[in-house]
């Protein structure tokens, strides 16, 4: 959308077509002022262009879910364009309560001169992870690294149940040993079977193209609630307890389904794989089984099975997994995420992917 205000032009971008998907701002940590005007992303941005544009700047921008009006004060300097990226602060109670692509009004207002367009904004739950426009293409398949959250009280439950199974159970610090490894995230899985989870199919997909790609990914609350959940959604709760761990995770992305990847030592030889679909899984049972009724030992079995299934699935896929077959393939480190600002979307605060480095 443009706008003539006086002798300047100012011009209003929402990225992608005017989608406006919460989950991948809140994602990322603030950007610094000097990279970007206004501290946000560029998803929403505007740009003000003409030589007879005032030399100091304000913008504002309401819409609802925001927990305050997004504003941006900005000095033009010699270059005659300016372009501010605000920072947009939202309500996450407020975007919890939505669950489904909602149609509403953004109001922009820049040095008194207002202008509404209508935008659509997604879920907290929707997660943007592929743009193509044409030629071009953007991948943004670290935006699951977001879902995954090592300081949620989810993951503290998960742990408490891990001690209750193992009471040598390790849950500070990193440890290098495969084997020691191994048992622990055996413990998660065993914690997991015991609280009633068990995998549920279903197809995540909420866009397959052709210009915007996302999927449904629960939050980690909804789905230990629940005591169901599909491969995206096991495997973000599995990373979210192995991050916490210190154990290093990915989040193995391929056509219509998701896996785990981690590191038990510190050796390429080294990592292990799982395949979520086993959790839960009852010979000839149907539905969920108690909490209290679930056998230890066919826990146990599950596991090992979840590895070889999961080994097996890596050795089909590892040949596409090289960053040139998105967006149905893709493989979604958690740490190199987390370097690059990537933070838990749950929370919104940038201490919290500090807190889980350490």
């Amino acid at each position: 959308m443009s706008a003539r205000a006086g002798a300047f032009d100012w011009q209003i971008d929402i990225t992608p077509a005017g989608e406006v998907f919460p989950a991948l701002q809140l994602s990322q940590a603030p950007h610094r002022a000097a990279a970007a005007i206004g501290g946000g992303d560029g998803l929403v941005s505007v740009r003000i262009r003409g030589t007879g544009a005032p030399a100091r700047v304000h913008l504002r921008i309401e819409t609802p879910g925001l927990r305050t009006p997004a504003a941006v004060d900005a000095t033009r300097g010699a270059n005659a364009a300016l372009v501010l990226h605000p920072r947009l602060e939202w309500d996450i109670a407020a975007l919890r309560a939505l669950h489904a692509v909602r149609r509403q009004r953004m109001r922009i207002t820049l040095d008194g001169e207002a202008r509404e367009i209508d935008v659509r904004l997604h879920p907290l739950d929707d997660a943007l992870y592929f743009v193509r426009e044409g030629p071009d293409h953007v991948d943004l398949g670290w935006a699951f690294a977001g879902y995954v959250n090592p300081r949620d009280p989810v993951v503290d439950q998960v742990l408490a149940l891990a001690r209750d199974i193992d009471p040598d159970f390790v849950t500070d610090g990193r440890v290098h040993d495969v084997a020691a490894n191994l048992r622990r995230v055996g413990a998660v899985w065993a914690a997991l079977e015991k609280r009633g989870l068990r995998y549920a199919s279903g197809n995540p997909a909420l866009s397959q193209g052709p210009v915007v790609y996302s999927q449904r990914v629960r939050l980690l609350g909804e789905v230990w609630h629940e005591r169901r959940a599909n491969c995206i959604d096991s495997s973000v709760l599995i990373a979210s307890v192995l991050e916490r761990l210190g154990i290093r995770a990915f989040i193995v992305l391929v056509p219509g389904h998701a896996f785990i990847r981690f590191d038990a030592g510190t050796a390429t030889r080294d990592a292990r794989y799982l395949e979520t679909t086993l959790l839960g899984a009852r010979p000839g049972q149907h539905g969920s089984a108690a909490a209290d009724a679930v056998d230890p030992t066919m826990a146990a079995s599950n596991f090992v099975a979840a590895l070889g299934a999961g080994r097996a699935h890596w050795r089909r896929v590892a040949s596409r997994l090289d960053g040139r077959h998105g967006p149905n393939y893709a493989l979604i480190d958690i740490e190199t995420a987390r370097a690059y600002g990537i933070i838990p979307l749950a929370s919104g605060r940038a201490e919290d992917a500090v807190a889980a480095r350490r």
